[in-house]
């Protein structure tokens, strides 16, 4: 029953006119489709989410503690959930000559150049759903996936390590050149549309499953009682017991702590009480 009241609240909320805690404050338009379908089963529903982003991040080379930005210290100068054009980057790294951004006053800042591919936290009714959910997104690419939680909540994370990171340099210098910046954003854009491949063949894989495409629930071939009760599909499950596993250290409510901070900005966050 504690499952089914977690998931009726977190549905309420997600569907609420109200913006969510984010930020940004909606869920990611490019990953609604994959949303509806997970949320759409009995026995499974998101907790929080991201489609993947390209972004330019700043973070100060002497944090202050009392800092009221990322929790980490810093701030994302651009976010994109979709491919960018170098255009829209260009002038915030190479601002016109006597113009200095506004968003370095208080610095010096690091800067980097970010992409980082699609990642979702599940909550799941109990571990034989749990595996199943992984060997599926495994098997679309998301490599990273496991298991991240399971004392109170069984908590699934879907992820994969197609990211990228690289240092611009600071607000006082960047050392590298505009042409360097638009090879970058290629790059991003290239992982970009892997990420989207991958995305679009989870969602295809958990229709061909019997999950929902418009939202209406569904209760086919996974466990849906308790752990210990029988599956619908036996020799589907028999399969999936070499789901990979995270370490709950590194991993709170199926987002790494990193990754809990950054989807602070632009992406979907609901934060439920352990009951």
């Amino acid at each position: 029953m504690e499952f089914e009241k977690r998931k009726a609240a977190t549905m309420a909320s997600m569907n609420s006119p109200e913006a969510d805690k984010s930020p940004k404050g909606t869920i990611d338009t490019p990953i609604i489709p994959l949303l509806t379908a997970i949320n759409s089963h009995s026995s499974f529903f998101t907790t929080s989410s991201c489609s993947g982003r390209i972004s330019i991040f700043s973070q100060p080379l002497n944090p202050n503690p009392s800092s009221k930005k990322k929790a980490k210290g810093g701030s994302w100068l651009f976010i994109s959930h979709t491919p960018v054009h170098p255009s829209s980057l260009l002038p915030i790294l190479f601002p016109q000559k006597g113009f200095k951004n506004q968003e370095f006053q208080g610095g010096p800042f690091a800067l980097l150049f970010k992409f980082e591919p699609l990642i979702i936290a599940v909550e799941c009714r109990n571990v034989e759903a749990a595996q199943f959910l992984v060997s599926l997104a495994i098997s679309c690419g998301f490599r990273e996936s496991g298991i991240t939680n399971l004392s109170k909540r069984v908590i699934v994370g879907i992820r994969c390590s197609i990211r990228l990171e690289v240092p611009l340099g600071s607000s006082e210098r960047v050392i590298v050149s505009s042409e360097y910046v638009e090879y970058l954003v290629n790059v991003a854009n290239e992982k970009m549309e892997a990420n989207r491949g991958r995305t679009d063949c989870f969602l295809d894989a958990l229709l061909k499953n019997g999950f929902s495409a418009n939202g209406n629930v569904v209760e086919t071939g996974i466990c849906n009682g308790d752990e210990d009760s029988e599956c619908h599909d036996g020799g589907k499950m028999e399969s999936l017991g070499n789901s990979m596993s995270f370490d709950e250290d590194d991993v709170v409510d199926g987002e790494r702590r990193s990754d809990l901070d950054d989807c602070q900005s632009g992406c979907f966050a609901l934060t439920l009480s352990t009951v």
